[in-house]
């Protein structure tokens, strides 16, 4: 989409800003940062063997063991980044600071990437509560809380309320304002920048939009005409002619008779895939921006899709078929002891370049990205993993 629209004659303010304050920050271990900020790759840490104890009797020999270390490696290895290119024209027709807006999207984006990899680690948390996955209720966020105190419980793990933290995504934290009889907590109402609540119950609640979510979707049998999946509060509308979908809607070429290639422009049109116009109508830019930068959503392509992404994320449809439905909606929240996970940021740089050939400024972004939860980190982390159907 070009920026004709803005150009005609007088428009407001720009559309808010939906990124927030990143929280991986506030949780890491960043110590690493020290060893490999400018240079370097890996970052490695030994974890140590501990002495076993015995009771000693006197004038008998004692046995010593070997000290035995394992290594364990942080590595750079994600390097995400984002671009863009305003035409002259463009900057000099609109009434709009376009390259302030581009350089602040993109670092902001940046660190939403960062945010989404350091939350993935959630899943090698060395102990986990609910499996299958348990829907987090006011009669029963208590009773998860004594599970959790009690696996952390057993490694020791520090009890200031400074360095445990509970991160939540909202619809849940909303639900911890309420214990079992149903009367409002202590939980203040106030959320820092950074999605810190405050404390609660000894621990610190922080508040989070991209905690992993997943979902599968089966389409067995193909869609019928008209027949939608709503995702974060975008809907898909399958079509036999694209032109026929409703207004505000993604259209999603079904194919009149093979249910996988129905499927498979879903997909397209989720990931950003295949041919926008044929496979799938092009997403608005509000649409993309919730699909595939702020959600970071995917999707497979096969019978039972699987779909991944991060946050509160809600869905549903309209199949007309019983065949075709939603489960297996997940989402993985944590207790943790801060610096549980390891992170180290690398080389973040915003920068301008001109176009070589046009008059064009192409405002662009890098960041290194390493994250790693070590053996001992694993230990201080329970994983939640969350029921999401209700959302």
């Amino acid at each position: 989409m070009d920026l004709t629209d803005v150009k005609k004659e007088f428009w407001g303010d720009l559309q808010y800003d939906l990124f927030t304050a990143n929280t991986a920050v506030y949780l890491a271990n960043q110590s690493l940062e020290d060893l490999i900020r400018t240079d370097g790759r890996k970052a490695h840490k030994p974890i140590m063997s501990h002495p076993d104890t015995g009771t000693y009797s006197p004038y008998n020999d004692i046995s010593f063991e070997r000290k035995k270390a394992q290594k364990q490696t942080l590595e750079v290895n994600t390097f995400e980044y984002a671009a863009e290119e305003i035409d002259i024209t463009d900057k000099n027709q609109t009434p709009y600071d376009l390259l302030s807006h581009s350089l602040n999207s993109i670092r902001k984006g940046l660190m939403n990437r960062v945010e989404q990899k350091f939350l993935s680690e959630i899943v090698n948390a060395g102990q986990s509560i609910s499996n299958p996955p348990v829907t987090v209720a006011s009669n029963n966020i208590l009773d998860i809380l004594e599970e959790a105190e009690g696996k952390l419980g057993a490694f020791d793990a520090p009890y200031e309320t400074s360095m445990r933290a509970i991160v939540l995504g909202p619809r849940t934290v909303a639900k911890l304002r309420r214990t079992k009889s149903d009367r409002e907590t202590g939980l203040g109402d106030s959320v820092l920048a950074n999605g810190v609540v405050g404390p609660w119950h000894g621990w610190t609640v922080v508040q989070n939009n991209n905690l992993p979510w997943s979902a599968t979707l089966t389409v067995a049998t193909n869609p019928s005409d008209g027949d939608t999946v709503t995702i974060a509060g975008i809907v898909f509308e399958f079509q036999d002619d694209l032109a026929d979908v409703a207004t505000g809607n993604v259209g999603v070429l079904r194919h009149s008779s093979t249910v996988a290639t129905s499927r498979a422009n879903l997909a397209h049109a989720i990931n950003g895939t295949g041919t926008a116009g044929t496979n799938y109508t092009e997403l608005t830019p509000r649409q993309s921006f919730i699909i595939r930068r702020k959600r970071n959503l995917a999707a497979t392509s096969a019978e039972n899709m699987a779909f991944t992404g991060f946050g509160d994320i809600s869905v549903s449809e309209t199949f007309t078929s019983g065949n075709n439905f939603w489960t297996a909606q997940e989402q993985q929240a944590v207790f943790m002891v801060r610096g549980a996970i390891d992170m180290v940021l690398q080389f973040m740089d915003v920068k301008v370049g001109d176009k070589e050939k046009g008059f064009a400024e192409l405002p662009k972004g890098i960041i290194g990205l390493g994250t790693k939860t070590f053996s001992d980190g694993a230990d201080l982390m329970v994983r939640l993993r969350q029921d999401v159907s209700s959302f």
